[in-house]
């Protein structure tokens, strides 16, 4: 398609909306036309990378930031786009693993009020890596490790769990900053990843309740 074209494309939609054709050409046709123009989302020379492998639609952030991945032959990469149109790549990975970006790129989790969790860094058999980013800076704040949490429901808290050590669990509250070490009897921990010891994580009655094959694991949270 040449640049005419697009512009014709733009124009169409615009006049769709409503838009006056004067105030389209004049104000929004040169804005809409060119944003649309900047983000990558395919390559022609690989076939199988524009069959879905990647999504590239857009997360609208409670702050009106977007979070969107884009790719083309060359390398595929996450932006965190901000309200006044400042663009952060936050992650990246090398075009040969570009099949595997679900797995090893951030995906979010949880968006808190003033960061997001990502699970990230995931191998065929093992355990992830969660970090927490400034979703206003989109600077790396945290890595977390493997996290505890209910994989068939894939629910999230305002505080996330860990194992600190084998016999150490620990909640860390995102937004407050804030963290709570227990002790714990390490005869419940039946896996070689301890946080995979659990198979069912609910709260009932302010109490955590880290169900696994030897035992439950109770966490009072209004202490």
């Amino acid at each position: 398609m040449g640049k005419n074209n697009k512009i014709y494309s733009c124009r169409a939609v615009l006049e769709k909306k409503g838009y006056n054709i004067l105030f389209i050409i004049l104000f929004i046709l040169p804005a809409y036309c060119s944003y649309g123009q900047k983000r990558e989302c395919g390559c022609n020379s690989n076939r199988l990378m524009n069959e879905h492998v990647i999504n590239c639609g857009v997360t609208i952030l409670k702050n009106s930031s977007k979070l969107y991945w884009q790719f083309n032959c060359k390398r595929v990469w996450l932006t965190l786009e901000d309200v006044n149109k400042n663009k952060k790549i936050i992650d990246e990975l090398p075009i040969y693993l570009f099949g595997y970006t679900y797995r090893l790129g951030y995906h979010l989790s949880k968006e808190y009020d003033k960061l997001l969790l990502f699970r990230s860094g995931c191998p065929a058999n093992g355990p992830c890596n969660f970090v927490l980013v400034d979703k206003f800076s989109g600077k790396k704040v945290r890595e977390l490790g493997e996290l505890i949490y209910d994989h068939d429901t894939e629910k999230f808290y305002r505080f996330v769990i860990y194992f600190s050590s084998v016999n150490v669990l620990t909640l860390y509250y995102v937004d407050e900053n804030k963290e709570y070490k227990f002790l714990i009897d390490k005869k419940v921990v039946s896996r070689v990843v301890p946080e995979y010891s659990f198979d069912k994580i609910y709260i009932n009655n302010n109490v955590l309740n880290l169900v696994g094959s030897r035992g439950v694991i109770k966490v009072d949270l209004k202490k």
